[in-house]
C-alpha cells in the first residue's frame, strides 16, 4: 500500500509557521477540517486544526505542562502510551480523511514529535519535515507583545521548541526555511519539498500568483535586532547552517552539545522541575 505523505511544520510559535502552512495548503497539501479560526494577531489564520491543538494540550498536560513551559517533558511515558496514539490516529483521519498529502501544523508538536512521528508511521504516513526559522530576538518580542512573556521567559520556549524539534526530527526528509527569505523565495523552498516527499507541489500561474498574494510582507509585522544571550545566538547560527547547507555531522554534534548546556543550565531556574 502506498502511504500517504504529511508535510509536518515543525517550527516555534510566531516564527511564521501560519504562513508557510497556508502556502502548503494552497499549493495542494490537504488542509485539517477543523481549521482553528483567525486572530488579530494572525489575520490570515493559523491553518492548523483546532481538534490537534486540544489533543496536544491534554498530551503536555499529562505530563503537567502548557504551551508556554520552557521545560524538557519525559518523552517515554508519552510514547508507551498506545491508546493515545490510536486517539490520534483517529484524529488524523477525521481531519484529513484519506487525502494523499496533508499539511499537519502546531506548534506544540516540536515538544511531542517523538509521539506524533510515531503515531503518524502507524496512521501509514510518510512524514517530511519544514521546520520555519526565524530570529529568536524577533520571536522573543511577538511573544512579549502579544502574550505578555518576559523575554528571557520566551528565549528559553525558543530553546526549547527548536532544539526539541530538531533533535526529535533527525532521519527523516527536513528543510529548514528561513522564514524572511520563504515569503519571496519561496518556489525554491517548495521545489526542495516537492524533491523530498516526492510530491508535485501545484506551481501553476494561478496557484502561485495565490501564493504570492498570501505571502505579502506584511505578516512580517514584528522585527527586533536585540542582542540574545551567546547560547541563543550560537543555536541560531547552527540552525541557519543546517538550512544553507543541510544535514552534516558536524553540526548535529555542535547541536547536542548546545542542547546538554541549555539542559544544564535549566537547572539553575527556580522554577525548574526537582
Amino acid at each position: 500500500m502506498t502511504k500517504k505523505t504529511a508535510l509536518i511544520v515543525l517550527g516555534m510559535h510566531r516564527s511564521g509557521t501560519s504562513s508557510v502552512a497556508g502556502a502548503l495548503a494552497l499549493a495542494g497539501a490537504a488542509a485539517p477540517k477543523h481549521l482553528m479560526p483567525a486572530a488579530d494577531d494572525n489575520p490570515r489564520g493559523f491553518w492548523e486544526s483546532s481538534a490537534v491543538a486540544d489533543f496536544n494540550d491534554r498530551l503536555l498536560a499529562q505530563q503537567g505542562s502548557n504551551w508556554s513551559d520552557w521545560r524538557a517533558i519525559a518523552a517515554r511515558p508519552i510514547l508507551a502510551d498506545a491508546r493515545a496514539r490510536v486517539e490520534a490516529a483517529d484524529l488524523l483521519h477525521d481531519e484529513f480523511g484519506e487525502a494523499p498529502a496533508i499539511v499537519l501544523k502546531d506548534p506544540r508538536i516540536c515538544r511531542l514529535f517523538p509521539f506524533w512521528r510515531q503515531a503518524l508511521a502507524e496512521a501509514g504516513y510518510a512524514a517530511v519535515v519544514i521546520s520555519p526559522l526565524r530570529a529568536p530576538s524577533e520571536v522573543a518580542a511577538s511573544l512579549v507583545s502579544r502574550n505578555g512573556l518576559g523575554r528571557s521567559h520566551a528565549l528559553r520556549l525558543w530553546m526549547r521548541h527548536v532544539l526539541d524539534a530538531e533533535h526529535a526530527s533527525r532521519g527523516l526528509p527536513r528543510r529548514f526555511v528561513m522564514w524572511p527569505d520563504f515569503l519571496t523565495r519561496w518556489r525554491a523552498d517548495f521545489a526542495e519539498i516537492s524533491r523530498l516527499s516526492e510530491l508535485s507541489l501545484g506551481a501553476d500561474n494561478a496557484v502561485a500568483a495565490e501564493i504570492d498574494a498570501f505571502l505579502s510582507s506584511d505578516l512580517r509585522r514584528q522585527s527586533d535586532d536585540s542582542p540574545v544571550p551567546v547560547v541563543v545566538a550560537r543555536v541560531q547560527d547552527r540552525l541557519v547552517q543546517l538550512s544553507r547547507h543541510g544535514d552534516h555531522p558536524d553540526l548535529s554534534r555542535a547541536l547536542d552539545q548546545l542542547r546538554l548546556d541549555f539542559e544544564r543550565a535549566c537547572s539553575l531556574f527556580e522554577d525548574a522541575p526537582r
